[in-house]
């Protein structure tokens, strides 16, 4: 018996010694570097701003006021392009750590909705809600072999806030 486990533990030995050399340089690159495969998030840039969201009155030419009075959903979303909806999802909640305030890829809220302004003689203007937002930068980068950091890209973001802080507009 004392044969055996003794020889069985010379095989593990082995096995645990051969094991990085029979795999290649991969894996002894990864033993190098443990790193290797993590991929992280920065964000930067982090400012205030304001989205468009779907709540618009019709256009008056002035002089006039307009009125927007309507019990409805107001609702809008992130703007970004060429990233997943898993890979925002990562993304916002890194954003929300950093910029110390709650940002998603869209907000919706039911109430009544209730704005007037006044428009100048000889302009055409409408009212139009906006949502707070954030927009921020994001970049992923990713280790890779032989400990390197690479850069798979870097996008700009605007993500609206997950508050209920609006305000009414007057665009042409």
């Amino acid at each position: 018996m004392r044969i055996r486990r003794a020889a069985a533990a010379v095989l593990m030995t082995a096995s645990v010694t051969i094991a990085p050399a029979a795999l290649g340089i991969g894996a002894q690159a990864a033993a190098a570097c443990p790193e290797v495969g993590q991929v992280y998030y920065t964000i930067s840039n982090g400012a205030k701003s304001w989205l468009k969201t779907n709540l618009r009155s019709d256009y008056l030419r002035g002089p006039g006021t307009i009125t927007y009075n309507k019990t409805t959903t107001s609702s809008v979303n992130a703007s970004v392009s060429g990233t997943t909806s898993a890979e925002a999802g990562v993304v916002f909640a890194k954003a929300s750590v950093s910029l110390s305030v709650t940002v998603g890829g869209s907000y919706s809220k039911s109430d009544s909705w209730s704005y007037s302004a006044n428009v100048a003689a000889g302009q055409t203007k409408r009212l139009q809600q906006y949502k707070e937002s954030r927009s921020f930068t994001a970049k992923k980068t990713r280790i890779v072999a032989p400990c390197n950091v690479r850069t798979d890209w870097t996008r700009k973001f605007n993500a609206p806030v997950k508050s209920p802080t609006y305000k009414w507009q007057l665009d042409s």
